[in-house]
């Protein structure tokens, strides 16, 4: 009964199905990438930051306001007695700044700084979310391996069981040997289980961060070794160059840069020209119009603000040291992870040569005991032990051979261009163009 619903069971994973056109690595993380919440969310603060450059941008060009009212006005003066009239007024103005203490400049500076700064951000949570995707899309290709191999192996385990259980009745076999293999054909079936289940599991991850349900065809991704670094030392010259942490903590500074800069504009003073043109009637208890027209230039400077600005230029100094030390810091990391994501890469590449070996070895040493065991030269627990170090062999190189691709993509990541590599197409990203939320949740 056992064999039969295991027979069963094997007979319907490899029923025939239709051929459906694989979906690879490249089109999962571009979709995952374009549509994460978290790539969204930093794009949008991007967004934010453009448009403050435009208000600071502002500060160059002319302010011109105008205003106008009519109403009721009473007056009672020394000079006029108790009189009510119907109040006009309205007036234009122009003000020109000529000069603030390079605050506009500096403003500008700085959140064009801030905009640089979060361009890297932006593409340090797409790199983030592209290693991410392809992560679960490898840990579900891996799991279905697994469990295709796990099937062979309980099909192997069946073979075996289904040839004792037939000496067994015939009165060759001994009832221990038939009851060793049923037990290693349940361990079998609690491996294919298992296999499942982790199946199940990477499923659930990959919808999680890509959006979107495991495809049932996935092509295993080759990694074009030309553009693999040769050595560590070229993987952090090109990491120092181009990841995007190390590049946001520059902008950083240049922000913080700006910042101080714009805090000492508050110690010069400041030149305008303003042209005011006012038209009134009936002002004051006065019938009658009342105009007037001015141009001038006006020099503002404050002499004391009890020692805020002098503060403020202080706290900007202490920040450029912040921003600076945060700029180590992200060096140090970035760094680390190269050094340890290189290490994964060399090792992992070195033992897959000894993984595969071991397959071969244990697959002839499998066959080899089969045959000694039909002619009565192995024990039916030479050749269980021989299958399971087959299963063990084949699913240590499984893992890592998949564990050696993702270490590519984690060196591939820390330097920066995991999305160069996958050609992911960011285009879309770069737009900062205004988004309606009415519009985008029809």
């Amino acid at each position: 009964m056992v064999v039969k619903r295991t027979l069963l069971a094997l007979t319907v994973g490899m029923s025939f199905v239709l051929p459906v056109q694989a979906v690879e690595l490249d089109q999962v993380v571009t979709q995952a990438v374009l549509s994460n919440p978290d790539v969204k969310s930093v794009m949008n603060a991007r967004n934010a930051i453009y448009e403050e450059i435009n208000q600071a941008k502002g500060g160059f060009y002319p302010r011109i306001d105008i205003a106008a009212g009519i109403g009721y006005e009473w007056t009672d003066t020394v000079s006029i007695d108790d009189v009510e009239l119907k109040r006009r007024e309205a007036s234009f103005s122009i003000d020109q700044m000529l000069f603030d203490g390079f605050l506009t400049d500096s403003e500008v500076d700085r959140h064009s700084a801030r905009l640089e700064s979060s361009n890297h951000r932006l593409r340090e949570v797409a790199e983030e979310t592209a290693l991410e995707s392809s992560r679960a899309y490898l840990e579900v290709l891996k799991r279905k391996e697994l469990l295709s191999q796990a099937k062979e192996t309980l099909y192997n385990h069946v073979r075996v069981y289904d040839q004792i259980k037939r000496r067994t009745e015939s009165g060759l076999g001994t009832l221990a040997s038939n009851q060793q293999a049923e037990g290693r054909l349940a361990l079998a079936e609690v491996n294919v289980l298992t296999a499942e289940n982790n199946l199940l599991d990477a499923e659930a991850t990959f919808q999680r961060v890509t959006g979107e349900v495991a495809p049932q065809v996935m092509d295993f991704p080759l990694v074009d070794q030309a553009i693999m670094p040769a050595t560590s030392d070229e993987a952090v010259k090109r990491a120092l160059e181009k990841h995007p942490t190390i590049l946001l903590a520059d902008s950083d500074v240049e922000a913080a840069r700006a910042q101080y800069e714009s805090a000492r504009s508050l110690l010069y003073p400041t030149l305008n020209f303003e042209v005011d043109r006012n038209w009134n009637n009936n002002i004051d208890g006065v019938r009658g119009d009342n105009e007037d027209l001015t141009a001038m230039f006006r020099l503002r400077y404050n002499l004391y603000n009890g020692g805020s600005d002098k503060a403020r230029v202080r706290q900007t100094h202490h920040q450029i040291n912040e921003a600076r030390e945060i700029q180590a810091s992200a060096k140090r990391q970035t760094l680390e992870s190269i050094e340890l994501s290189w290490g994964a890469y060399e090792i992992l590449k070195r033992q897959l040569e000894y993984l595969e070996k071991h397959v071969v070895a244990s697959t002839q040493t499998r066959d080899s005991y089969f045959k000694q065991f039909n002619i009565g030269q192995r024990s039916l627990l030479d050749l269980l032990d021989t299958e399971n170090e087959v299963f063990s062999s084949k699913n240590a190189y499984i893992s890592a051979k998949y564990d050696f691709v993702i270490a590519q993509y984690r060196l591939l990541s820390g330097m920066g261009e995991i999305l160069d590599m996958l050609q992911v197409d960011v285009a879309p990203l770069a737009s900062t163009e205004f988004s309606d939320y009415r519009t985008d949740l029809k």
